[in-house]
C-alpha cells in the first residue's frame, strides 16, 4: 500500500490526498510540487521535488516528512529524488518503468 501526501507551503505541512483507483502514481507528478510517497511494503518515505519548488519549500518538506513518518513507522527510511533526476526504485514505485 502507498499513501500520497501534498506539501502545502501556506501550512507548512503535507496533506493527505487521494491517489484515484488505476490512475498511476506518475501522473501525480507536477513541478510545481513537492509530494510525498509512503511506501509500506518496502518500509520507504520517498520525498519527490518538483523543478519549480523554492528552496523554502525543500527545506519544509524535509521537516515535515519525519512527522508523516513517524506516524507509520520511525523506522522507515527517507528518500528525496528530484525531478527528472529520479532513481529506478521511485521510478519502479510511481510507475515509470
Amino acid at each position: 500500500m502507498i499513501f500520497v501526501y501534498q506539501l502545502k507551503e501556506e501550512l507548512e505541512d503535507f496533506e493527505q490526498i487521494e491517489a484515484k483507483e488505476n490512475v498511476p502514481l506518475f501522473e501525480l507528478l507536477d513541478s510545481d510540487k513537492i509530494l510525498l510517497f509512503v511506501d509500506m511494503h518496502d518500509g520507504k518515505v520517498w520525498i519527490w521535488e518538483g523543478a519549480n519548488t523554492k528552496p523554502r519549500m525543500k527545506f519544509i518538506s524535509v521537516q515535515a516528512a519525519t512527522h508523516i513518518r513517524d506516524k507509520y513507522d520511525n523506522t522507515f527510511i527517507i528518500t528525496s529524488v528530484d525531478d527528472k533526476d529520479e532513481t529506478a526504485a521511485f521510478k519502479l514505485l510511481v510507475g515509470l518503468i
